[in-house]
């Protein structure tokens, strides 16, 4: 029997839990934000079970839309992204966070033509600015990023920041639905 989209977040939120990826203590976040918890997702998408899992959600859930291209920033969403154009066989773009100073000095890894339709994913987000970036990069570079997916919204403007570009962050799962508080 088929695992339903609902069963597989279940079972994600259970493989988190399991490899303990929520720290408790005092962080400081890449938006600047301090927060008494912490994401750890670089620990857990090192784990090919749980990177199996995520892409597996994403691509049932875009399966119908005419998607050309799968990108992911660097360096969190980047391991997120391949296990996605591996189990929905779209190739990959890798953004990164500058352009190398050194050989094509692309921000863009892949081929992003005109018109290419992409989606975008990202570990975590707080303030959604990283995905932003990325996203900003993809339409400056002739693509169309038609959905934007996030493993985990640590529910802290996120959404509303993204929304305010016209792009709609579709989170995984909520910080909330895990997090032992």
């Amino acid at each position: 029997m088929q695992k339903t989209i609902e069963t597989k977040k279940k079972i994600l939120i259970d493989l988190l839990k399991k490899n303990e990826v929520v720290k408790s203590g005092k962080f400081v976040l890449a938006s600047g934000k301090e927060s008494d918890y912490y994401v750890d997702m670089k620990k857990a998408i090192t784990e090919p079970e749980i990177l199996k899992t995520i892409a597996e959600i994403i691509s049932e859930t875009i399966h119908k839309d005419n998607i050309n291209k799968i990108a992911g920033p660097a360096l969190g969403a980047v391991p997120i992204a391949t296990a996605l154009a591996l189990e929905s066989k779209k190739p990959l773009l890798m953004i990164r966070k500058e352009k190398k100073g050194y050989g094509t000095s692309k921000l863009i890894e892949g081929e992003l033509k005109k018109g290419d339709q992409v989606v975008v994913v990202e570990d975590v987000t707080t303030t959604g600015n990283s995905l932003l970036n990325a996203i900003n990069a993809i339409h400056e570079n002739g693509g169309i990023v038609k959905r934007a997916f996030v493993v985990v919204d640590r529910l802290e403007g996120a959404k509303n920041n993204l929304k305010k570009h016209d792009i709609e962050l579709e989170p995984l799962l909520l910080v909330s639905e895990f997090l032992d508080k």
